[in-house]
């Protein structure tokens, strides 16, 4: 039971006369097994990568076994490798890929139409092995690799924390643009612009680096956000896929920047436009050196100084009456008076 009686029964179906990408399905089969044990995959994965078309995928139509004979491919390979065999084919990709990153996300069985929520071991699994099969096809078919490496690796980033370290170097290294392929990616952007990107890191300077599919471009902290954030993880995650605007291109750095809070509405307008005379109720929500920051309204936050407040030190979450006596959106500050 293993490598070898697999191949025999691979070759015993055909998969050495079927044309695939870089040749024949088993020349591809080869090179997947041979990519997951380069990872260091562990023996049942290795054969599931080497088997996993026997039952077609929702990319790959022809079957090589039945699914009424599962019993003869897990006296080849054993019981594990079988079933990671059956998930790989069984996925509803349409459906299923978006919820392989989450913990609750839903698996759709494209045979039997069943949905469940996989263990972590087996979204590893999955994530892996598709990962080893189409960095493959990609390797081998320049077309696909333009069509849609992009596409894979920014999936491939949501689901970073399913990879090995060596799967998702070998994706990043395999997929992302260089040379005059990057670049003209980038004369391809313009200002304004707006593109789907994934998370990839937050870093702890609290500059977040964004795949855009080939490319990073980078989001600065005052960018994440309309409301005051201490980290851009108080709004967003490594991982997630967002829509951001384009700010700038700067070809000659070759960096690419973005914002978020540019798609949302600027709620310091909206209270302006609103109309703000009046005692109103502020939160305080953060004591700094030189006074308190307070939210007169959800989003909307000023500085009351020391000297505005006298003998009172307010703490974190008091609430103080105020008046609003301005609004400057420019520079994106309020002028601010405490209520006796």
């Amino acid at each position: 039971m293993g490598r070898d009686e697999a191949r025999d029964l691979l070759i015993a179906h055909g998969a050495d006369t079927m044309n695939h990408p870089g040749g024949t399905l088993l020349a591809h089969l080869d090179r997947v097994e041979a990519r997951l044990a380069a990872w260091g995959a562990r023996d049942a994965l290795r054969l599931a990568g080497l088997c996993h078309a026997f039952y077609g995928t929702d990319g790959f139509a022809e079957q090589l076994l039945p699914l009424e004979h599962r019993d003869v491919l897990a006296a080849a390979i054993g019981t594990e490798a079988e079933e990671l065999v059956y998930l790989y084919a069984s996925c509803d990709r349409e459906f299923s890929y978006s919820g392989i990153g989450r913990e609750d996300g839903l698996f759709r069985d494209r045979f039997t139409g069943e949905t469940f929520t996989p263990t972590a071991t087996r979204r590893a699994d999955f994530a892996e092995l598709t990962a080893a099969n189409e960095l493959d096809v990609l390797r081998e078919n320049r077309e696909l690799w333009s069509r849609h490496g992009g596409t894979l690796l920014r999936l491939f980033t949501r689901w970073r924390p399913l990879l090995s370290e060596a799967a998702f170097k070998d994706a990043r290294g395999l997929l992302r643009l260089e040379g005059e392929e990057r670049a003209a990616f980038l004369r391809g952007l313009e200002r304004g612009d707006v593109v789907i990107g994934v998370v990839a890191l937050i870093a702890s300077f609290g500059v977040t680096f964004v795949e855009l599919g080939g490319v990073d471009a980078t989001m600065n902290i005052p960018e994440v956000s309309w409301r005051r954030v201490d980290t851009p993880a108080d709004v967003i995650a490594e991982g997630e896929e967002h829509a951001f605007e384009v700010l700038d291109v700067d070809m000659d750095r070759d960096r690419v920047s973005l914002s978020l809070k540019a798609l949302e509405p600027d709620p310091m307008a909206a209270f302006a436009r609103a109309g703000f005379d009046g005692v109103r109720t502020a939160r305080v929500t953060h004591v700094v050196s030189f006074g308190v920051l307070v939210e007169v309204a959800p989003g909307v936050q000023g500085v009351l100084h020391k000297d505005d407040l006298g003998e009172r030190a307010p703490a974190e979450g008091d609430e103080l009456a105020v008046e609003v006596t301005a609004v400057n959106l420019v520079t994106r500050r309020l002028g601010l008076r405490l209520h006796e």
